[in-house]
């Protein structure tokens, strides 16, 4: 999973979510890998660590029709030709991990330099001068270390979407939350790391799979 959000973000993508839930009366029916955004257009992106089949194809089809997004998979190239096939009838964009990272060793090592980059920005400020958090920080924090999307977050804390990003942006505003955080994966890791600083522990779900 680390591995496709490196390489979305390379290409321009911003991650949005990950580990999406779909349900359907009241039933957790599907869930989506990765939810990303880019030019203005949203994405549900299904991470496959084989080839992908048709199974895999439908899948990432009807996962994204529930959520009313485009539909994209990253993978390691196509179990056999009808499913390749399936996927340019059905218009899914497919970007295949093995040609990448094989065919132009440049951009591997820049999508390893830019995530290096990541970790040390998103743990270092923390550790070297964390800043005073209040009981209503903690509480968002801990609600964005342990959640895999903005709305899952929002549901722990019973406030709106629209309240969490107020709160967000105020503790943005206090330099809280630095503006070098761009999307939800960015903003969990430095709630991490600030929870961490402060001494806190929290649950935290263990999805990323690499």
């Amino acid at each position: 999973m680390n591995a496709a959000k490196a390489i979305l973000r390379s290409m321009g993508f911003e991650i949005v979510g990950e580990r999406i839930p779909i349900r359907r009366g009241g039933f957790e029916i599907s869930d989506v890998d990765i939810m990303a955004s880019k030019g203005g257009e949203l994405y549900a992106v299904e991470v496959k660590s084989g080839r992908l089949d048709v199974g895999g194809v439908r899948q990432a089809y009807v996962n994204s029709l529930l959520v009313n997004a485009k539909p994209l998979v990253v993978c390691r190239g196509f179990a056999d030709p009808s499913a390749e096939i399936l996927a340019k009838e059905l218009e899914i964009e497919v970007i295949v991990l093995e040609d990448l990272l094989l065919s132009d060793p440049e951009e591997l090592r820049s999508i390893i330099r830019e995530e290096i980059r990541r970790g040390i920005m998103e743990v270092l400020p923390a550790v070297i001068n964390p800043p005073e958090l209040e009981s209503v920080d903690l509480n968002v924090l801990r609600a964005i270390a342990s959640t895999e999307g903005f709305k899952e977050a929002a549901e722990i804390l019973k406030v709106t979407e629209d309240d969490l990003g107020r709160e967000l942006g105020r503790m943005r505003r206090q330099g809280k939350i630095p503006r070098w955080v761009r999307d939800y994966s960015e903003l969990k890791e430095w709630a991490i790391s600030l929870l961490k600083s402060h001494g806190e522990t929290f649950s935290r779900r263990s999805t990323d799979k690499e």
